[in-house]
């Protein structure tokens, strides 16, 4: 039974940790008696009072100490002591009490020598320390360091003086402080309490809501800043009558010097008030972890030394406690310049501490045995089954302390015990990688101190007592326990992970179910814990063993950890393996994590087979198939030749949609049968071949594929973190492994035959059974390729191999040798669907119905394209369009055109010799080249034919003026559209290939002779035509210049050529049109016009016209000639000069050979009328005319006359012209016979 007696000297209580600024009295008497002085506290303490005193010996000078050391070093502690050394009102009365405390039994001349020198300090000096505990600030980034040491300082009564009923100190708040230090000089300080009562009676109406004490008013002013913005500004104008100044009394910038030189001159007042020389000392506690990141509170710290060294003047002097070496505060300040040197040389005097004193301190404060205890431990250690030196020890350890952690001394494990060795530092290690999560550092047990351990170790020492279990050591999960409260706080969600929450439980509510066990709880606790000291002790199972063994009596180390492995196992919801080398081997899991793991168990628990196959298909089948090794081709027939596989698969009754594909590949339909729990194995389908996995491990294959599905099927509702996604492919990885093994280990069955050895056997013998001999594997992989291969053949040039291989036919007589089973099917099922079709049908019809009978023939149509025009080509089959034209052969071979391309069944007569006989068929073509050229010729008759019927009526609707040649020119017209049936008809038989194709044959040769024959005569007798045209219609227009017998010739011609009844389109034809119709027409006419002329003296009239400046068209008068004049004198001259010019062309234009000009005279002459319509006047007015427009206009020409007009009709426009002359400019008015010319 375990007992308090086993220990020297158990505390009933321990203080939890050292702060500096605890405000409670016998703080420092309980920080001095607990302190345990070492050699280099010592030697600090030592170096500090000397010099103060002056008695430096050759050590540099400054007044800034720089004292570091590792978490757990005793930096806080040490400041502490310092703070109660140094403060010489508090000492006062008590110096041996402290130094006996202090020292405890330690005597020798060195601590005597301190001893003189400390109370001479004090003899000399009256010592004020200000203690700042910078944890408090740490975060807050408006507050500087300046700030902060001022504001302690301010509130300290033995610096600042203040010290009566009413405060003590100045406030915390710097305004308030300037205040105070103001106030302080007037005669109403005395009576600031109750001036300020007054004030704030003043300024209270309204703030019935507040209730201020007036015996603590003043110190409510000092706490609080709102109260002090509406008293103080009251006070301050009562006093000097004015506001103005208020805002004065505090400097506008608390920089460093300004701290500085405040707090000399509090120095100073106070040297002056007690009459002794007075010294400062600045305790800065935890100065690095305020700076932090913060580049400029280094700069500050630096300003603030130099400061004290400049104007302190060796009266103030500064300690600051920090984690590292300045150089090592923040080394990546280096990047903005920072220059550690600089900020050493501030710092002199530099010291460390080294936190290796826990342990030492731990065990001579609270595990010193008595001697009854020392044995009765020894006693439980030699007689327990687990041996702590042997299996209590952690193993791949990184990084030790002091006690290492990788073993174990008897000795030191009968001192330290129930507590291992190593334990006080590996706390130490624990609460220091917390402290850097931790929201608040300042609390207790983050205070930066060795006493926080010391502190914990206690209380866990006691509950260790109290539960009086001799052979149980205490644990890293009884540390746990004892800080739950802390890391409920800065390790919120990784505890909510193990005590669960609101919305989510946790592994202690499945403890609580039965779900899991005590045990595991204790390994996510230990999880927790060393996961932060993972660059310390690793963290895998072994480890995790040894934090969480007490009983030295219960199972073996190597036990433990199999059960740690197991427990990991069962709370892989909760603990997760991380994959970053760099960091802890396991991490607790979000609550992202945890929901996608319960919804896992939920679907482990109730697995749908269903779902799993169709998962199975969707996430693992393809990369299943590919572990197996499926063979890629199998050789086939008797050629042995290899060919390519694709498969299809199913997974008991499941179709699967993952397949294999290849070009031009064999398909077998694989039913994969045996993982479905529930499924009947069926072989039933005589072209499946069915694969019977392994049944060795098939429940757990089975509980694998459930647990990778629940997983798959979970996070189909999530987003998966990354772990999830990693597990999820583990599990995949093992699906995978463990079904291709069972997969390999089975059985195959195709058809009736069973025992077939081997999976390249089962496929073999799938594609013998699944393929018929009217199939060869090569016609999967005729590509367009191939077919443009055959496309490009001549019908001389042999066909390829592969061509031969799928049976094409061929004239080649050694290819028409052999068993040709392809070659007649296909034939026998083209030829079925196109009997009687007379229209044949679409080549996507006949490819239809092919497959239809034959289905294995459906990935094989470019093949049967190929062989189909092999049977074009022997004449068995016709391609033509949807209008039955016949096409080349090579049409059917283009799969883009097969929509738009029918098939005929030719019938079985000598179409080629008949075609050849009629010229259209080469003895090297085929039928079909022989039809598509009697086609063409045919199509290229008819249009031909049609272009001459369109140009012949356009001569008639457009050149001709006479019905006569019209008629004429129909009958042409009526003959050629006889010949467009015929060439029309002609195309029907030919697209039929009827019993009428030898007739077509000679009557598309015929065709083309007498269209030859048209054509010429056409093209050499218009312009025959064109002069006949043009006779007729002169003699047509009645003029009075032709004579009788002129006249009688013209009926004449025209009766004769109207009633011509001959083909005169032809050479004969023309020949008697010729022998019919009088010759000599055109030199009548132009007798009969030249007497005219000469008689009516026209020749001489029209040249004394062309020769007059006025006798011009009327577009080249000018605007002057006004209507009445032209319409007098020019126009009837200018009419019949055109009247005689377009009649004397015309005449001349029949002895023209050239068709235009021709057309143009019979143009000119029919909108000619004869002289008597067009005007009365004849030849002998018109000269008169002629002379009086001479006589008016003289010599002058058109451009140079300004006006000239006929009265009265043109009187309006001369009488503005004369206007405006007048207005402008004098007038001469000349009379002359024919009127008046004014100039």
């Amino acid at each position: 039974m375990v007992d308090a007696s086993w220990f020297e000297d158990l505390p009933e209580d321990f203080e939890e940790s050292v702060r500096i600024d605890r405000d409670e009295r016998d703080h420092r008497e309980r920080a001095i008696q607990s302190y345990h002085m070492t050699a280099d506290s010592q030697r600090f303490i030592r170096d500090f009072v000397d010099r103060m005193l002056g008695k430096e010996d050759n050590m540099r000078t400054g007044s800034n100490y720089w004292l570091y050391g590792y978490y757990g070093s005793g930096k806080s502690h040490l400041l502490t002591v310092l703070d109660g050394l140094l403060d010489s009102d508090w000492l006062n009365g008590r110096y041996e009490d402290v130094w006996d405390d202090l020292t405890q039994v330690t005597e020798d001349d060195s601590v005597t020598q301190l001893c003189d020198h400390w109370r001479t300090i004090h003899n000399e000096y009256n010592i004020i320390p200000i203690s700042v505990n910078l944890l408090k600030y740490q975060g807050q980034k408006q507050r500087s360091f300046s700030e902060i040491v001022l504001r302690h300082a301010h509130q300290d009564p033995n610096l600042t003086g203040v010290e009566d009923d009413i405060s003590r100190g100045l406030s915390s708040q710097l305004d308030v402080a300037y205040f105070e230090k103001w106030f302080r000089t007037t005669d109403a300080w005395s009576e600031r309490q109750t001036r300020a009562q007054d004030a704030l009676a003043t300024v209270a109406t309204g703030s019935g809501g507040y209730n201020w004490n007036s015996e603590n008013l003043w110190t409510d002013i000092q706490k609080y800043n709102a109260l002090a913005e509406v008293i103080l500004p009251t006070l301050f104008e009562k006093a000097n009558g004015t506001r103005d100044g208020y805002t004065d009394l505090q400097p506008s910038d608390i920089d460093p010097e300004e701290v500085v030189t405040r707090l000399n001159q509090l120095r100073v007042e106070r040297e002056e008030e007690l009459e002794k020389p007075v010294k400062l000392v600045l305790l800065l506690d935890e100065v690095s972890l305020f700076i932090g990141t913060d580049f400029e509170r280094l700069t500050e710290l630096q300003t603030l030394a130099e400061n004290i060294d400049d104007i302190g003047g060796g009266d103030i002097q500064l300690v600051a406690t920090a984690q590292a070496k300045i150089e090592d505060v923040q080394p990546k300040f280096a990047a903005h310049g920072a220059d550690f040197n600089i900020v050493k040389d501030r710092f002199p005097h530099r010291y460390q501490l080294p936190s290796k004193h826990v342990g030492d301190i731990a065990k001579r404060r609270l595990f010193e045995k008595s001697a009854h205890g020392e044995a009765r431990v020894s006693e439980i250690l030699d007689t327990a089954s687990v041996k702590p030196t042997e299996s209590l020890v952690y193993n791949e350890i990184k990084q030790n302390t002091k006690p290492p952690l990788d073993s174990i001394d008897d000795d030191e494990l009968v001192e330290f015990y129930p507590f291992l060795p190593y334990h006080a530092p590996l706390f130490l290690e624990i609460l220091f990688n917390l402290r850097q999560e931790a929201p608040d550092p300042a609390k207790s047990i983050f205070s930066g101190t060795a006493r926080a351990i010391l502190a914990l170790m206690h209380n866990l020492l006691q509950g260790w007592v109290e539960d009086g279990k001799s052979d149980h050591i205490i644990t890293v999960v009884d540390f746990y326990e004892l800080i739950k409260p802390e890391l409920r706080e800065i390790l919120t969600q990784d505890v909510r992970v193990i005590e669960g929450a609101d919305a989510i439980r946790g592994i202690v509510d499945e403890v609580e179910d039965g779900t899991l066990e005590e045990f595991d709880l204790d390994v996510a606790k230990a999880v927790l814990l060393l996961q932060h000291v993972y660059d310390i002790v690793p963290l895998n199972e072994g480890n995790i063993a040894v934090s969480v063994m007490a009983d030295l009596n219960g199972q073996s180390w190597i036990s433990t950890q199999n059960r740690v492995e197991e427990s990991l196992n069962r709370l892989q919801k909760f603990i997760r393996p991380t994959e970053d080398e760099s960091g802890a081997r396991y991490r607790f899991a979000t609550q992202e994590e945890r929901l996608i793991y319960d919804d896992t168990e939920a679907n482990e628990e109730n697995p749908d087979w269903e779902a799993i196959l169709h998962t199975l298909d969707e996430y693992l089948w393809g990369r299943i198939i590919q572990d197996l090794s499926l063979p890629e081709s199998v050789p086939y027939g008797a050629s042995g030749d290899e060919y390519p596989v694709a498969y299809e698969f199913s997974l008991d009754g499941v179709d699967f949609e993952t397949t294999t594909e290849a070009d031009g590949s064999l398909e077998v339909l694989t039913a994969v049968q045996g993982v479905h729990p529930d499924y009947s194995p069926q072989n039933g389908d005589e072209e499946t071949l069915y694969w019977e996995i392994d049944t060795d491990g098939l429940d757990d294959l089975r509980k694998h594929i459930i647990e990778w599905w629940a997983l798959r099927d979970a996070i189909s509702t999530h987003t998966a973190p990354p772990a999830v996604k990693r597990d999820l492919e583990r599990r995949a990885s093992a699906v995978r492994s463990k079904l291709v093994s069972v997969m390999q280990s089975g059985s195959y069955t195709v058809k009736d035959r069973t025992g077939i050895r081997g999976l390249s056997t089962a496929v073999e013998t799938a594609v013998d059974v699944g393929y018929p001999d009217d199939f060869h594997p090569m016609m999967l992989q005729v590509t367009e390729d191939r077919l443009q291969e055959l496309a490009e053949l001549s019908t001389e040039d042999p066909l390829p191999a592969w061509a031969h291989t799928i049976q094409v036919p061929s004239s080649e007589p050694a290819a028409s040798q052999g068993k040709k089973t392809i070659q007649s099917n296909v034939m026998a099922l083209t030829g079925r669907q196109l009997k009687d079709k007379e229209d044949g049908l679409n080549m996507n019809t006949v490819l239809d119905g092919i497959t239809r009978k034959k289905p294995f023939y459906d990935d094989a149509r470019p093949a049967l394209c190929a062989i189909i025009w092999g049977f074009c080509r022997k004449g068995r089959l016709v391609p033509v369009d949807e209008k039955g034209n016949t096409l080349e052969n090579a049409v059917v071979l283009n799969q883009n055109q097969l929509p738009t391309t029918r098939l005929k069944l030719l019938p079985r007569k000598p179409i080629g010799k008949l075609l050849e006989k009629g010229g259209f068929k080469e003895t090297t073509e085929t039928v079909a080249d022989g039809l598509i050229n009697l086609q063409e010729a045919n199509q290229q008759l008819h249009s031909a034919l049609t272009g001459l019927r369109e140009d012949i009526q356009l001569v008639a609707d457009t050149d001709i003026r006479s019905d006569a040649i019209e008629t004429l020119l129909d009958s042409l017209t009526d003959e050629l559209s006889d010949q467009i049936d015929a060439t029309s008809t002609r195309l029907a038989v030919v697209r039929s290939q009827g019993d009428g194709l030898g007739d077509a044959i000679e009557q598309t040769n015929e065709g083309q002779e007498w269209l030859d024959e048209v054509a010429d005569v056409w093209n050499r007798r218009l312009v025959s035509l064109y002069r006949f045209d043009v006779e007729l219609t002169v003699g047509e227009c009645e003029f009075e210049w032709i004579d009788e017998e002129t006249q009688s010739v013209v009926m004449e011609q025209r009766e004769t050529l109207t009633t011509f009844g001959g083909n005169w389109w032809t050479t004969d034809g023309w020949n008697v049109l010729v022998g019919e119709t009088t010759t000599g027409l055109s030199d009548e006419l132009q007798r009969s016009w030249n007497e005219y002329v000469n008689k009516q003296g026209l020749s001489s009239f029209v040249a004394r016209l062309e020769e007059h400046p006025w006798i011009v068209p009327a577009t080249e008068l000018p605007m002057s000639v006004q209507p009445a004049f032209e319409r007098t004198y020019i126009t009837p001259l200018r009419e019949r000069r055109r009247w005689y010019e377009t009649i004397a062309e015309t005449v001349l234009a029949l002895d023209a050979d050239d068709e235009d000009t021709l057309i143009s005279a019979a143009d000119d002459i029919a909108g000619v009328q004869p002289r008597t319509d067009a005007t009365d006047d004849d030849i002998d007015v018109l000269e008169s005319r002629l002379e009086r427009l001479s006589t008016i206009v003289g010599n002058q020409a058109p451009e140079d006359v300004d006006q000239i007009g006929a009265l009265p009709d043109d009187r309006h426009a001369i009488s503005q012209r004369l206007g405006r002359l007048i207005e402008n400019r004098e007038l001469d008015i000349e009379r002359v016979d024919s009127g008046v010319i004014i100039r």
